[in-house]
């Protein structure tokens, strides 16, 4: 089984929004595109951002709407029915999205196919979940496959996000029932785990017969790289310690092995920004950023300086100053790029110059290319490299 969108008009439909970015830049002509798009047609329905949250929102309304006049239906069922009817609900309303806007009527991404999608997800663990009883493990387990599943088949990033966070309570948990050692080196073992899983989905996204898949590869990357920040960052590490852990700190007391989860804080946001730069990772880049931000709040949290207004101030030129001096410094190559050339870079091999140089030629065909590219939330192949 594979995902479940028309492979060809997939590709098409990337292939012309990427088209569409090379006319932008200034890399083909308007001509060019309009033979780009003629050649390459896509029956796929994929409307804008803006059209597709009014149609998920309008979606979610009726989806509730039918749902309450079926509950009304089914009010006098027992617990134990009542649960396999919502898995049975589930799984029809993921058939009929799977066969109906999806097969029947070509929609990608149109904010009806992901109301539908998360609407069956619902259903289908809430089901479950009232016949597990209270088992978080095996909830996380359910909620690890059924978002999963929903991540290779629909190409989801919200499902992706949700099954490494579902693969990470997971972790957690086993680790915090299992009580004394093990406790204490939760945040070891996650920066161990989720460091193999970066490199891990790294490695896999450079397949090509992951392309489909690389936005959710993305999402995994960035997913795992937060992880790794929490688990060393001094707030998370402090506050989940005296919440779940019983730690008893008095005045003047601090967590143990504080100056290593300082450390941490400090280090992990400058070796993401490292790396970043240097490896032309706009994963990195964008994670480091966040990270950098959440540093900050956590030192301000434990040692205010007593004066908001200065502190925002300063942290404000700080980055105004950083911006600038990156900016200045990409200004010419380092490293092989610059801060002009993200779109050539990033098209930058045989195929899509041949592809690019065949349409201005005027030839007929071009040769295959695969592309994924391009996305937003909840859609497919965000680019992640300069």
């Amino acid at each position: 089984m594979k995902f479940a969108y028309h492979e060809t008009g997939l590709n098409n439909l990337w292939l012309v929004k990427d088209a569409k970015q090379w006319m932008v830049s200034g890399l083909i002509s308007k001509d060019q595109f309009t033979s780009i798009a003629s050649q390459y047609p896509s029956t796929l329905y994929h409307p804008n951002f803006i059209i597709r949250i009014l149609l998920f929102v309008a979606s979610a309304i009726v989806l509730g709407a039918i749902t309450g006049l079926l509950l009304l239906m089914v009010m006098r069922v027992d617990e134990s029915a009542l649960s396999v009817l919502s898995v049975i609900y589930g799984l029809i309303s993921l058939a009929f999205l799977d066969q109906i806007f999806i097969r029947s009527k070509h929609h990608y991404k149109s904010g009806i196919t992901e109301a539908l999608l998360y609407h069956s997800i619902l259903f289908i663990a809430m089901g479950f979940v009232d016949t597990l009883e209270y088992r978080p493990a095996l909830y996380s387990i359910l909620f690890f496959i059924l978002f999963a599943f929903a991540s290779y088949r629909y190409i989801d990033l919200i499902s992706t996000a949700g099954a490494l966070c579902a693969f990470a309570f997971l972790a957690f948990y086993i680790l915090y029932q299992a009580g004394g050692v093990m406790q204490q080196i939760i945040p070891i073992v996650f920066i161990i785990l989720f460091t193999s899983l970066y490199f891990f989905f790294k490695r896999f996204r450079q397949k090509k017969e992951t392309e489909a898949w690389e936005s959710c590869l993305i999402v995994a990357e960035s997913v795992c790289l937060l992880f790794i920040y929490a688990a060393g960052n001094y707030f998370v590490v402090r506050e989940l310690s005296i919440e779940l852990m019983n730690l008893d700190l008095q005045d003047g007391q601090d967590i143990p092995l504080a100056f290593v989860f300082y450390g941490l804080t400090v280090l992990i946001p400058v070796l993401y920004l490292y790396f970043g730069i240097k490896r032309k990772d706009i994963v990195l880049i964008r994670v480091s950023l966040a990270v950098i931000a959440f540093s900050v709040f956590t030192f301000k949290y434990y040692f205010s300086l007593g004066h908001p207004e200065i502190t925002l101030t300063i942290s404000g030129l700080i980055l105004l100053v950083v911006s600038v001096s990156l900016l200045r410094w990409l200004k010419t190559p380092k490293y092989g790029y610059t801060r002009e050339n993200i779109l050539n870079e990033k098209w930058a091999n045989s195929n899509a110059q041949a592809f690019i140089v065949s349409q201005t030629l005027g030839a007929t065909k071009a040769p295959e290319v695969h592309s994924y590219g391009g996305g937003a939330s909840g859609g497919g192949g965000a680019g992640s490299t300069f």
